[in-house]
């Protein structure tokens, strides 16, 4: 959509000034129109029709754009002014993009410009994958690659090409059936490529092996891979539909050998001698590790998967493993374990694991290992998933990974919607709040609220005074339809009361999508 002539912005009072902030930093023609209300969000398409033909020369423009936050369609308003009349962002700071990007964006009359503009950068990212994707098929069908499982539930990566990302459900054998296939449906959601079911350490438990590997057969069309060192583990679960195993190595690939099965299926080599040592300097661990290699082709293994081991002390010894395997055995697959990083640093995963991503797609593994074994990394196969994309992305329009249309921007953004203060409020005098202690009951009752972290919602319990069960409980998804329907049933009687429960709602919410702990009366942070 492209216009010759200038383009009208209609806003409020209020956010006049910050609306021509941001316009002059657009290459487009643009005028302001302030209406005379204060607060852009309350304009209405009647009012706003009216108030255009009042107050502008229609004549000079090709297009209008009203608030992006008011209620209504604006095409009442294009019948009247005669002049197309759409919906521009919900915030000023995102002007300067939908202007610079008209002819990209078929704007709507009733939904937001920015929210167009995602939808759009969104549709680019799927046209750009599944091009990769048809591509990667193509090789795969004429056998290049390294490819995991069969039929509907084969997997398939190759060098250039973003590598698969396997997560393991920990400590398998202590789920049950049902919280097994939950995960496994979880991390297939979040973007996992193959679900790994870890075994106990010690082993010894074959017929839980058989079990869960079967159940997530049951749950998900992916591959499953086994992590066990107990051969008899491995065995029955290469029989149950295993299609990768982790791991062999100089203390039990010998007795792995004996079982056909398992030499056919693709298994991961780690560097760890026949004492269980895997050598610290890292020239030594390759060495072990191509070494451990040529023993398994030599046994009879055909399809083997090099793991150098990542850690995180020392990181920089281990990396280097990584780089020089790869330099010298550049047609063998590799995993590059980032689960090993994460869970042994306290700190957000989410940088972590796209700098992570990064290094694998740089060092060119071929699958990337993680799980969430702890709250602190919870929602890092989706980090892991986003950071391949964007990786993938970066390098093949050889840009850096920013702009792309999907981020990692969880607690910081990329430009600020913060209003500043207007030339009325500068001159208002403003009262200093001292903080207070106490607490006036509220005759009705009073409210213990929750979270529900499997359903994302809300919960909130009204008590009675003296009583120990509630009379009444709600759930929801959204703070503000919670308390409409507290408030529906009368439960509050006082100001201070509601404005409290509305403070607990936003933190409940707020630590549902953060993932920080929810305490009644508590700091999130």
């Amino acid at each position: 959509m492209v216009f010759k002539k200038n383009v009208l912005i209609v806003t409020g009072i209020l956010a006049k000034p910050l609306v021509e902030k941001y316009v002059k930093q657009s290459k487009v023609k643009v005028e302001v129109l302030s209406l005379p209300i204060q607060v852009a969000a309350f304009i209405t398409p009647k009012y706003a029709a009216k108030k255009i033909v009042e107050m502008v020369d229609l004549k000079k423009f090709g297009l209008i754009l009203l608030p992006g936050l008011i209620v209504g369609d604006t095409g009442e308003v294009s019948k009247i002014v005669g002049v197309p009349t759409f919906k521009g962002p919900k915030h000023a700071a995102d002007l300067p993009t939908i202007l610079d990007n008209l002819d990209k964006i078929s704007l709507s009359t009733q939904k937001p410009a920015c929210e167009l503009m995602q939808d759009l950068l969104k549709e680019k990212i799927l046209e750009e994958l599944n091009q990769l994707r048809m591509e990667a098929l193509k090789l795969e069908k004429s056998g290049f690659g390294l490819v995991i499982g069969s039929g509907d539930r084969k997997v398939w990566t190759n060098w250039g090409f973003p590598p698969l990302l396997m997560a393991e459900i920990v400590n398998s054998p202590m789920l049950s059936d049902e919280e097994i296939q939950s995960l496994a449906r979880y991390y297939v959601d979040c973007g996992a490529d193959i679900v790994d079911v870890g075994m106990m350490v010690g082993g010894g438990n074959p017929k839980d092996a058989k079990r869960v590997v079967k159940t997530v057969l049951k749950a998900v069309n992916k591959p499953v891979s086994i992590d066990s060192h107990d051969v008899e583990e491995i065995r029955v679960a290469v029989e149950a539909g295993a299609s990768l195993v982790l791991s062999i190595d100089g203390e039990n690939m010998v007795e792995a050998s004996k079982f056909p099965s398992i030499r056919k299926t693709s298994v991961v080599v780690t560097p760890a001698d026949e004492d269980g040592k895997i050598p610290e300097n890292y020239l030594e661990r390759v060495f072990q590790l191509e070494k451990n290699i040529k023993k398994a082709k030599l046994l009879g293994f055909k399809n083997l998967i090099a793991d150098p081991i990542l850690n995180v002390q020392p990181f920089l010894e281990s990396l280097l493993g990584y780089v020089e395997f790869r330099r010298r055995n550049p047609q063998i697959p590799v995993l590059f374990g980032a689960g090993n990083v994460t869970e042994l640093i306290d700190a957000d995963s989410v940088g972590i694991n796209f700098l992570l991503a990064l290094l694998a797609w740089e060092i060119g593994v071929n699958i990337i290992f993680t799980t969430q074994a702890s709250n602190k990394t919870v929602g890092t196969i989706k980090e892991i998933s986003t950071a391949l994309k964007m990786v993938t992305l970066a390098k093949k329009r050889g840009i850096s990974p920013k702009d792309l249309g999907l981020n990692l921007l969880v607690f910081k953004e990329k430009r600020r919607k913060d209003e500043s203060l207007s030339e009325v409020e500068r001159k208002t005098k403003i009262l200093k709040v001292q903080g207070k202690n106490g607490y006036t009951h509220d005759p009705k009752g009073y409210f213990k609220v929750k979270v529900d972290r499997e359903t994302g919602e809300l919960l909130v319990f009204h008590y009675r005074y003296g009583e120990n069960k509630p009379d009444f409980a709600v759930k929801g998804l959204n703070p503000k339809d919670v308390y409409i329907k507290i408030f529906e049933k009368g439960l509050v009687s006082r100001l201070d009361h509601a404005a409290y429960l509305g403070c607990e709602l936003e933190k409940a919410k707020i630590a549902l999508k953060t993932g920080r702990s929810y305490i009644q009366d508590e700091d999130i942070f």
